[in-house]
């Protein structure tokens, strides 16, 4: 009840404007888990520089000296005393260049700050430098600016709220050449929020070529239904048009989130190639599993089909870990409105608690991820790339029939994706589940790694193994990885078997595991598919007339010569 007291004191109505409805949203999620019973698992670790994909931006180290701390925190009495957070960031003129939101207790408005060596700040005299004076659009505030800037032409975007609308949002966009005197804001988006131009590493936009000719591109909008997500269309950064929705793919339990910022024409290795799609960074309780934080992750749309996401980290690049980031007015949050690349690195600038501003570097990467061999999901071990996704990418890909989710959570569909429950060894393991229908075909082969841009060699000799913990049902046993290779065939076809003579194939190995125990499974495949090319490596439930619901663990993989 203390949990119950704590959590209902954080969702008390604040004054307009001082909360996410995202968040607000993710309270309310934290305030049902703590009705039902403690959250089953807490996130994994953030990525390093060994297991990120090529195409994702990374790994962040918080920066401040002489350690880690915020670069901006409330100051005086007046209106930036409670909170400043959530910035804009350029670097133009030999300075980095903030815009931020902060408040003294009212509504929201929008700060200035420069710094030359980016870790120390200096706010304008003339702050706040964006007010909320656009009414009705900006009577609850203006929050959350995200900062570019084009021909000597800077571009600011806030989400203004009116809370006599529901939703209450609207995209607000105003336009200056010093930082300090802005045009008066105009609505260019209703009903929305969370606004992402397309831009290089050097916050600025970039004319791309679309359905509609050259254009610029915002991303724009979060998990609410109500609001949806977006892609519009610009020739003059100005006016916005062809609004197109697009799917997110993420699974159910990443709700809420939202969009943060889209780059493109970036590196992320040193000396490696420049990539010309787009890597979109989103903040929300994504993989926390029921347990409460806000962090940062990231997903890759493809730069020609622009409402096609191809690649989806499935942990977090920055989750909450410091005493800023973990207490304040949200706590254990971070959220983020900008990223630029400076003197060889990425840097990111962000909200931390909903309170002060943190920083966080990350240089390019020293090599290219390397090919899968091993990972027992630990930290700096290979993560999945894809989380609770069927395999219907063609050829024998498996895909999926008469299978629904695990029975009493109100699952939508199976589950393949990592938990800190229950581990073969360290502390995360591969978590699946699904419940079959009993007809005559019932499978379902979910997608887990990548492995088509750096795939392992396949010999003789090559030998996959892991261990398997099938809960409680016989149904259970009916899993086996599987492997896609480049040339359309599936290891569940090929005839391999594991080291007790069974098919190493989810029917085949149906019985032959023991329930609530952790089993071994190894089996020398390169007898069946020496030679090949593995592209994905899934995990498959099949089995024919099966029912009931299954659930287990899969921990410590293997694929080596």
């Amino acid at each position: 009840m203390k949990l119950l007291r704590r959590i209902l004191r954080r969702l008390r109505p604040d004054r307009p404007g001082r909360r996410s409805p995202a968040r607000l949203l993710a309270l309310m999620g934290l305030l049902a888990a703590s009705l039902i019973g403690p959250a089953t698992a807490s996130h994994a670790s953030d990525y390093t520089s060994s297991n990120l994909p090529d195409w994702a931006i990374g790994p962040f180290t918080r920066q401040a000296q002489p350690t880690p701390a915020p670069v901006l925190s409330p100051t005086g009495t007046g209106w930036e005393s409670q909170h400043v957070l959530n910035p804009g960031v350029v670097y133009r003129n030999g300075a980095y260049q903030m815009l931020y939101r902060a408040d003294g207790g009212g509504p929201d408005q929008i700060g200035h700050a420069t710094s030359t060596d980016g870790l120390h700040f200096t706010r304008d005299a003339a702050n706040p430098v964006i007010q909320d004076n656009v009414l009705p659009y900006e009577s609850g505030g203006v929050t959350d600016p995200r900062l570019y800037e084009l021909n000597g032409t800077y571009y600011s975007f806030v989400a203004a709220y009116d809370w006599s609308k529901s939703p209450p949002q609207t995209i607000m966009e105003t336009t200056s050449t010093d930082l300090v005197h802005w045009t008066t804001a105009v609505p260019i988006v209703h009903t929305n929020y969370d606004p992402a131009v397309v831009t290089d590493g050097n916050d600025t936009p970039v004319l791309m070529n679309t359905q509609y000719g050259p254009r610029y591109v915002m991303y724009y909008g979060d998990a609410d239904p109500a609001k949806g997500r977006f892609v519009a269309y610009s020739t003059d950064m100005k006016t916005w048009t062809n609004n197109t929705p697009f799917d997110m793919h993420f699974p159910a339990n990443y709700t809420p989130w939202e969009i943060c910022v889209t780059v493109t024409d970036y590196q992320t290795v040193a000396g490696g190639p420049v990539n010309h799609n787009i890597v979109m960074f989103v903040a929300g309780t994504l993989m926390a599993h029921g347990r409460w934080y806000y962090g940062v992750s990231e997903v890759e749309f493809s730069g020609t089909n622009l409402t096609q996401q191809i690649g989806q980290l499935t942990e977090a690049v920055l989750s909450p870990s410091t005493p800023y980031e973990i207490n304040g007015r949200t706590q254990n949050t971070i959220f983020m409105n900008s990223i630029l690349f400076h003197n060889g690195q990425w840097s990111m600038y962000y909200g931390a608690a909903d309170t002060v501003i943190g920083l966080a570097t990350a240089p390019l990467r020293p090599s290219a991820q390397s090919p899968f061999s091993t990972t027992g999901f630990e930290n700096a071990n290979r993560y999945p790339d894809w989380a609770d996704a069927v395999d219907s990418g063609g050829g024998q890909a498996g895909g999926i029939s008469n299978v629904t989710g695990y029975p009493g959570y109100g699952l939508a569909g199976p589950e393949a994706s990592m938990r800190q429950e229950t581990a073969h060894g360290g502390s995360s393991a591969l978590m699946y589940s699904g419940a079959a229908t009993g007809a005559a075909n019932n499978y379902a082969y979910m997608q887990l790694f990548d492995t088509s841009a750096h795939p392992p060699a396949v010999d003789a000799n090559t030998t996959l193994s892991y261990w398997i913990y099938p809960q409680n049902s016989a149904n259970s046993t009916c899993v086996a990885l599987d492997v896609v290779f480049s040339d359309g065939s599936a290891l569940r076809n090929l005839g391999a078997t594991d080291q007790n003579g069974n098919r190493l194939h989810p029917a085949g190995q149906c019985g032959h595991l023991a329930l609530n125990q952790w089993n071994l499974v190894t089996a020398k495949i390169g007898t069946a598919a020496a030679g090949k090319t593995p592209v994905r490596i899934d995990l498959g439930y099949d089995q024919p007339g099966g029912n009931g619901g299954y659930r287990g663990y899969v921990d410590d993989i293997s694929l080596t010569g």
